[in-house]
């Protein structure tokens, strides 16, 4: 794929939205080395200025997504468009997207893992990846109730601001639970988490929620943080640049090229098994939330409304674990985030996870990882670098 080192370089226009441009410039970078001049482009401008300056510029190829208004007007300067990520057809665009049925078929698998048997999907009726996300969710689940968001065109701000919306949070209500949700693309899943909230609704226990794309700035900012779908960013710019070169040498890809997406990245929204006792599930939500302040089972018993015994006997018909193991591996698990994600003391982390004292927390955290934290936290970092170096 590398460039000719006698041509000169490559003048790709980048026409992407801000979410787009952050999610592809890590894998058009390395290509800036080898004869490509990537500019980016502003594209809240206004379009006629935008379509002047392409025009002074002569860009060798558009690096563009669908831009209701705009898009003809790029494909009317005469060099290669390619959209993406998109593969609706396009008259004299080329396209690269993500393999979008394939991410509802992980959606489901996910969800069936985690043991819910009623499923639901949200998404907005104006895109097209949502349609086949959920033809593909579908696929596996078979038919689901849908919800379809009302599009609100937030695309020039960067802050996150949803009114509430009742319609979602009666719909919800409405549905049986456990109930496990697909919701197509995150900030719909950080929505719906918040409707769920609204409704009054456990989250992960009497609902879990999945979404896709992986945009960790909404899914970490989410409570629960979101679980979602990591996509090959990186190769879908490494297949755009391959795509104009091939356009480029007269021998055009057939389009679309489809990507398949990466792994699930599981987190709170789905972090646990579908729960269908109220009393465990309601125990369950006031144990992760308040996990440094429980300090025996009688008083989060208590705290729930149930004595010690009958919570006791529901946890062991749900879970096959007594809600003392529960409060234990809970503490071991919060603990284990916070060292992996945080340069807290393990002395504050013993504090917010509910131990009494640094020393508690690394006797029960080596019975059950035959690590000390210290230890753990060293390791994990150390492989997390090599995964990434």
């Amino acid at each position: 794929m590398r460039h000719p080192k006698s041509a000169p370089p490559s003048r790709i226009a980048v026409v992407q939205s801000s979410v787009n441009v952050r999610r592809l410039t890590p894998g058009l970078a390395p290509f800036a080395g080898m004869g490509y001049d990537f500019w980016i482009i502003d594209l809240y401008r206004q379009p006629d200025l935008l379509l002047t300056s392409l025009r002074e510029w002569k860009p060798s190829a558009i690096i563009t997504e669908w831009l209701p208004g705009l898009t003809d007007g790029l494909l009317e300067l005469g060099c290669p468009v390619i959209l993406v990520p998109s593969d609706e057809p396009v008259t004299g665009a080329f396209s690269v997207d993500i393999d979008d049925i394939a991410i509802g078929r992980l959606a489901a698998g996910h969800l069936i893992a985690r043991g819910y048997q009623n499923f639901a999907f949200v998404g907005r009726a104006d895109a097209h990846y949502a349609k086949q996300r959920l033809a593909g969710f579908q696929a596996v689940v078979g038919e689901v109730p849908v919800y379809w968001e009302e599009f609100r065109d937030w695309r020039q701000y960067d802050e996150y601001w949803r009114d509430p919306d009742e319609d979602m949070v009666g719909w919800l209500a409405a549905l049986p639970t456990p109930l496990g949700i697909f919701t197509a693309h995150d900030p719909t899943g950080r929505h719906v988490l918040e409707a769920a909230a609204q409704a009054g609704m456990e989250v992960p226990f009497a609902v879990g929620v999945i979404s896709a794309n992986d945009d960790e700035t909404v899914c970490e900012m989410a409570r629960p943080a979101l679980s979602s779908i990591r996509l090959p960013w990186r190769r879908l710019a490494a297949e755009v640049v391959q795509m104009i070169e091939r356009i480029c040498s007269g021998n055009p890809p057939l389009s679309p090229v489809l990507v398949q997406p990466l792994e699930i990245i599981a987190r709170g929204s789905s972090s646990y098994e579908a729960v269908g006792d109220p009393v465990v599930r309601r125990a369950m939500q006031y144990l992760v939330e308040q996990i440094s302040t429980v300090v025996s089972v009688e008083e989060w018993a208590s705290k729930i409304g149930v004595s010690r015994r009958v919570l006791e006997r529901r946890f062991l018909t749900s879970l096959d674990r007594s809600p003392h193991a529960m409060i234990q591996h809970e503490r071991i698990e919060r603990a284990k985030n916070l060292l992996t994600t945080t340069d807290l003391p393990v002395a504050i982390i013993a504090e917010r996870c509910g131990y009494q004292s640094n020393e508690r927390l690394t006797v029960n955290f080596r019975a059950s990882l035959g690590v000390p934290p210290a230890t753990y936290r060293r390791d994990s970092r150390a492989k997390s670098s090599s995964l990434t170096g």
